[in-house]
């Protein structure tokens, strides 16, 4: 049974992995990539986290604020629609009904950068 890279999302073989690509599970493939790239593969993930959240807390939202400051304009955009919807609705139960209903337009920002993995119409 081998380790699931965070980078990459594959699972790989014991081998794939150095002695610290095991503590941080990135594997030697995706650790040969600029150290920017996985620092903002980390950011997306993270910003996709809180959308899966059952709410998204002040903390989180203190979170999102950091990350708009991004030098990464894309990072920072996600930031942005994320920290919308943490404003409008940060609780997840019926929150793309809510979104439907009441913010159609946040809702097209979602599914333009692929924020909402269901086909919401």
């Amino acid at each position: 049974m081998g380790h699931l890279c965070r980078i990459c999302g594959r699972v790989r073989a014991n081998e794939k992995f150095s002695g610290k690509g095991h503590k941080n599970h990135i594997c030697k493939d995706c650790s040969k990539k600029p150290a920017y790239e996985i620092k903002r593969i980390d950011r997306e993930e993270e910003i996709f986290g809180f959308l899966r959240q059952s709410n998204i807390s002040k903390k989180n939202i203190t979170r999102l604020n950091t990350l708009i400051k991004s030098d990464d304009s894309e990072i920072s955009e996600l930031a942005s629609i994320v920290l919308e919807v943490a404003i409008v609705k940060p609780h997840k139960r019926k929150r793309l009904n809510f979104l439907r209903k009441e913010n159609r337009e946040l809702l097209a920002k979602l599914k333009s950068k692929n924020l909402i993995e269901t086909d919401y119409w």
